[in-house]
């Protein structure tokens, strides 16, 4: 059994305001990650701060969870509802993430978590005060994405032992990595970035209307 805990309970801080609820070519951001995986996998729980979970109305079969105050504590909170043995973990500030994506990172093979990540393209330079120290290799450097998917026990222990210890990460592979478990990689799409700032809602907005012109010529 697979669930899949789709994160959405952010304040937006960066933004300005809760991005999720911005509408997105007509419609709010997370209903892009979460009609994606309805109907395609065993159970589905979408996690929202506590304000807005009566204000959400969501499809048959879909589990509504309230979020913690940090994005880990969100995801312990969506991890504790789970029943799947594997679980997937994204976020839904990532609005453009191929159902694929979701697939191929969740069958873990000989790992304990798979992440989707990209290869590093730009040249990388370690920077302090204002002034170049040195350029860091990039051959091996790739930038982390979700979704993510993890043995369900195994991420539970891992989160359990993080909020003993008081260690925050920015995400679920970390605290894998800190424990000693292996973490596999699929790679991802440039097209799945992160909304963080308004610009990056801009540039969103034209690749869905790219691809939807792209879409009726092609039709």
């Amino acid at each position: 059994m697979i669930s899949v805990i789709l994160l959405s309970a952010g304040e937006g801080k960066r933004f300005g305001k809760k991005k999720q609820f911005v509408e997105l070519c007509g419609k709010p951001m997370y209903l892009y990650s979460l009609e994606k995986v309805i109907g395609r996998f065993d159970e589905v729980i979408l996690v929202l701060p506590e304000e807005d979970m009566d204000r959400v109305r969501l499809p048959a079969g879909v589990q509504k969870v309230k979020g913690g105050k940090e994005r880990q504590d969100s995801v312990l909170e969506g991890l504790l509802e789970a029943k799947g043995d594997v679980v997937i973990v994204h976020d839904c500030a990532r609005p453009l993430a191929d159902v694929e994506l979701f697939y191929k990172v969740s069958k873990l093979d000989a790992y304990h978590g798979k992440i989707t990540a990209v290869p590093v393209r730009d040249t990388l330079k370690e920077v302090a005060e204002g002034m170049v120290v040195k350029t860091i290799d990039r051959s091996n450097v790739w930038l982390s994405q979700t979704p993510q998917a993890f043995d369900r026990r195994v991420l539970l222990e891992c989160h359990f032992r993080a909020r003993n210890e008081g260690f925050y990460a920015t995400d679920d592979a970390t605290l894998l990595e800190r424990y000693g478990y292996r973490v596999g990689v699929v790679e991802g799409s440039p097209w799945n970035f992160k909304i963080t700032y308004p610009e990056d809602l801009l540039l969103a907005e034209k690749l869905l209307e790219s691809m939807k012109i792209g879409t009726k010529e092609s039709s």
